[in-house]
């Protein structure tokens, strides 16, 4: 029988898991607090907004919203300038950034211990070595999901339908770092049927809806959805989902699946830059 993910629920027990850490820096006499930087109307951005500011509220964390329907990119970067002089303990340009921006340039100026999202240089190239300390949200959420339900890793046939710098990419890496054997599909892959079909674990990330059916898949696969789109206002993910579950041995869901778990992972992300400027990461 297949099981289905419960994001929201392993995504409470990881806050609480951080209550302890939380009262520990506000001994010190802080409290972690978020910068959170949008730019544009992006549905799935607006979306993962609300759910991270939510999370944030419930541990009585602070945060600031700088929300720009359109902004020159000297003056962003002049605001990530003086975030990075502030006393705000982490920095988050919410992606993806409209195609007028450099993102790479604009992510590279966030000061890498305000780095919650894993996006500068410093901080991906860190992943090469193994050091995870801090790493992109999504990615690590997805990690989280397949360790805690002690999903086999090693030696295991993971095929990942996304190469972006925001999942597709460190994920391969930090699944790579876990032996896993890792392939990479995308837009110019010639036959993704060929590929997904030999996976044992399946994760895509395309925002495409119901990319993924029932042909793509071998019976007995891990699937995991972190694909978002709305369909009739309806969040939908890459899978369709009620044509495939039955052929899972496990399936995330869209919603209530990676999403919360992308949140879980900010926070966390965000407590650790907070102790590690504190000097608390002992």
């Amino acid at each position: 029988m297949v099981i289905i993910f419960d994001g929201n629920k392993r995504k409470e027990e990881i806050l609480n898991s951080l209550k302890p850490r939380i009262e520990r820096i506000r001994r010190k006499g802080r409290n972690p607090k978020l910068s959170i930087i949008n730019v544009g109307k992006n549905p799935a951005s607006l979306s993962y907004i609300k759910m991270k500011t939510q999370a944030l509220k419930k541990l009585n964390l602070e945060y600031e919203l700088y929300d720009f329907e359109k902004i020159e990119e000297k003056d962003l970067i002049e605001l990530i300038r003086e975030l990075n002089e502030k006393d705000t303990n982490g920095i988050l340009v919410q992606m993806p950034l409209p195609n007028y921006l450099n993102a790479k340039k604009i992510l590279n100026e966030i000061e890498p211990l305000k780095d919650v999202d894993c996006l500068t240089e410093k901080n991906l190239g860190k992943l090469m070595y193994n050091d995870e300390t801090i790493a992109p949200c999504t990615p690590k959420g997805i990690i989280d999901i397949l360790e805690n339900e002690k999903i086999e890793l090693e030696g295991k046939e993971v095929v990942i339908v996304n190469n972006s710098i925001l999942i597709g990419k460190p994920l391969s890496i930090m699944l790579t770092n876990r032996f896993a054997t890792v392939t990479l599909c995308h837009v110019k892959t010639k036959d993704l049927k060929e590929h997904t079909s030999k996976a044992d674990i399946l994760i895509t990330a395309t925002g495409v809806p119901k990319l993924i059916k029932s042909e793509h898949i071998k019976k007995g696969v891990v699937l995991i959805d972190a694909g978002f789109a709305k369909v009739d206002e309806k969040p939908v993910g890459d899978v369709d989902f009620e044509g495939v579950k039955d052929l899972c041995s496990f399936i995330t869901p869209t919603p209530g699946g990676v999403g919360p778990m992308t949140v879980a992972m900010l926070v966390k992300n965000l407590i650790t830059c907070t102790e590690l400027q504190l000097g608390l990461n002992d």
